[in-house]
């Protein structure tokens, strides 16, 4: 792949706590990383790849040791518009991504961020872990006090997300081993008797080759 082709003009737009738009600058490069420490491919590469997904692309990202959102979109099919917003906007309340019931992320922010950790897998050679739990006792109740109990108790450098009405997920980075103490560990913080199916991948799997292999384990 030639270097003109990584080429596409960048717009970043800025915005405040309140979602308010500060500033519009064009080809602006930041320097980020990912939620994890992680340079990312500069911004022009980043937009090549949405432009050619033709897709919009949402990622956890730090500048300057602040957690942001970075949020690319393709205009047209020669520009995209990245988006910065501090994580305390209602972005995501906005766009959906949020369970109302819990206020956990939901499925559609979930696989997004499954496809980001198996791609970290794959690329520093380190494990993903995805455990899904079932309640038994699936009342709102029991849901809300579930979902307080694994953020609370989970690193937070993991995601615990509403997956289905009475099903939680809990998506783990690792340097190596099994998920066995992650599955464990979210069986012990439940305050009610769950069910529980997990795989871990070194990011060679897909998306929907964990997802599966997490429902059949919770359903076997």
């Amino acid at each position: 792949m030639g270097t003109a082709q990584l080429v596409a003009p960048v717009h970043v737009l800025l915005c405040d706590g309140r979602g308010g738009v500060r500033a519009l600058a064009g080809g602006t490069r930041p320097q980020l990383t990912d939620d994890h420490g992680v340079p990312l491919p500069e911004l022009p590469v980043l937009a090549h790849q949405v432009l050619g997904a033709d897709t919009a692309a949402t990622i956890a990202v730090l500048a300057d040791g602040r957690r942001l959102w970075l949020e690319l979109y393709p205009v047209g099919q020669r520009h995209v518009l990245a988006v910065l917003r501090p994580v305390r906007t209602d972005v995501l309340h906005d766009k959906g991504l949020l369970d109302p019931v819990t206020g956990l992320p939901n499925r559609v922010l979930l696989f997004d961020r499954l496809d980001q950790a198996l791609r970290r897998a794959s690329v520093r050679g380190t494990k993903t872990t995805f455990v899904l739990a079932e309640l038994c006792t699936p009342d709102e109740p029991a849901l809300t006090e579930t979902g307080r109990r694994l953020t609370a108790g989970l690193s937070p450098d993991h995601t615990v997300a509403r997956y289905a009405h009475a099903t939680f997920a809990v998506l783990a980075d690792h340097t190596a081993g099994s998920g066995v103490p992650i599955a464990r560990r979210v069986v012990a913080l439940a305050p009610h008797p769950v069910k529980t199916g997990w795989v871990t991948s070194d990011g060679t799997h897909s998306v929907h080759d964990v997802i599966s292999k997490a429902e059949e384990e919770l359903t076997a």
